[in-house]
């Protein structure tokens, strides 16, 4: 499988996905990914009674898996260390309390679960995630040719009309960027986010001091050149200098 590129969101795909998280009726879990970092198996297992909201922290202990097709199955974490407390953020917080009372939910159910209570299938995790993607923006339209489209037994399925440009995966990446960005010691990031050894931590910290450093390259050369252009400037609009000749006097 080819390796995903790892990248924070853009503005416009933070924009996009505050609005998706706003007005799409699966938000919450494009919030989960967004102000957790966990992983997409980590988000699906999460039950009501891992998040403590009076400490505002939520355990991650489990994991949904898709081992058999379009079947969820409740599975081990990836590492040991991916059994963890994460803070929850305040606006994290006060959504998944809003959406505790609707759902009147006991703390074994799933928070992400179909009709029966049981977690998204694949296929219904596949749907929730384009039509989110494409409340956010982040998604390109499938092309056809007029015979294929007149096959499709479904056209208006997500599953058919739209490829997301985001994956979960991204927005682990982009937690990460944003524990760099707030100063949190990479040590402490790693217990957070789950990794198996702090290498894998650190190597992308480093990737991210790369692009700082190649960003304030890039701002270096920008305010000299500014700097370069407005002397010239200066030099040619400057006033004319006149020699200045006296008159000859008589000895």
């Amino acid at each position: 499988k080819k390796k995903e590129k790892r990248r924070a969101l853009t503005p416009a795909e933070v924009a996009g996905v505050m609005e998706a998280i706003r007005k799409n009726e699966n938000g919450l879990f494009l919030a989960v990914l967004y102000y957790l970092g966990v992983r997409r198996g980590e988000a699906l297992g999460l039950q009501w009674g891992d998040i403590d909201f009076d400490t505002a922290q939520v355990h991650i202990q489990r994991d949904i898996d898709y081992m058999m097709e379009n079947v969820a199955r409740e599975d081990d974490l990836k590492t040991e260390n991916a059994d963890r407390f994460i803070p929850i953020d305040p606006a994290l917080l006060e959504m998944l309390a809003e959406a505790m009372e609707y759902d009147e939910g006991e703390p074994e159910d799933y928070i992400f679960h179909n009709e029966d209570g049981m977690p998204w299938s694949q296929n219904t995790f596949k749907r929730n995630w384009l039509r989110l993607m494409h409340d956010a923006g982040c998604t390109i339209d499938k092309q056809y040719t007029h015979e294929q489209r007149a096959k499709l037994y479904r056209p208006n399925d997500p599953l058919n009309m739209w490829e997301a440009t985001l994956t979960p995966h991204y927005f682990r990446h982009n937690f990460v960027t944003m524990l760099y960005r707030a100063g949190v010691d990479p040590l402490k990031a790693m217990k957070i986010v789950g990794h198996s050894d702090y290498q894998t931590t650190a190597d992308i910290y480093t990737h991210l001091d790369q692009e700082m450093l190649r960003a304030t390259a890039d701002d270096m050369a920008d305010v000299f050149k500014k700097v370069t252009t407005a002397a010239r400037k200066n030099q040619l609009q400057g006033p004319v200098s006149r020699v200045i000749r006296f008159p000859k006097t008589g000895s």
